[in-house]
């Protein structure tokens, strides 16, 4: 049984069935055969150390520590699920846009660019308040830990305004 949440994509949890040898098999496997415990685990590689027993309620606990422990940190970093659409939206309309008026893309990507920059160091410097680490910032916008701290430290030593 997997289970996953519309507002984290490409996240399956499930509870695994753990092998009398203690690898974890797939469900299908598992009935045919015997198995000694459910694991939490996660299509993106995530697994719980923790192991629970197996039955019914034992496969329970495996996907509430799915929810519990794997999902809260990813439901932080993604963003709502109405501004990705909306965003999609704007870059296929820009491209369309770039394709028939090129002039009229760059001068809204200029538009869009001043005040992207500005929402980004804005948010970097929020995240960091807020107790997230570089690695964390990095991962957020695809780049490096090391990269991250270069880009933004100005951005979150600067004094805040009043």
């Amino acid at each position: 049984m997997t289970f996953e949440s519309p507002d984290i994509p490409n996240h399956k949890g499930f509870a695994a069935p753990v092998l009398p040898n203690g690898e974890l098999a797939s469900s299908a496997s598992a009935f045919t055969k015997t198995f000694i415990g459910y694991q939490a685990t996660c299509s993106c590689g995530w697994a719980d150390r923790r192991r629970f027993p197996a039955t019914p309620e034992g496969a329970k606990e495996a996907e509430y520590r799915w929810w519990s422990r794997h999902v809260p940190p990813l439901a932080a970093a993604a963003p709502p699920v109405e501004l990705v659409i909306k965003s999609n939206l704007l870059c296929e309309r820009i491209v369309q846009l770039a394709g028939e008026r090129p002039l009229a893309a760059l001068t809204l990507l200029s538009q869009v660019e001043s005040w992207q920059r500005t929402l980004l160091d804005q948010a970097v410097a929020g995240a960091k308040e807020a107790g997230a680490t570089w690695a964390e910032v990095g991962e957020a916008i695809g780049i490096s830990k090391q990269a991250a701290h270069e880009r933004f430290r100005a951005a979150t030593t600067a004094p805040l305004e009043e």
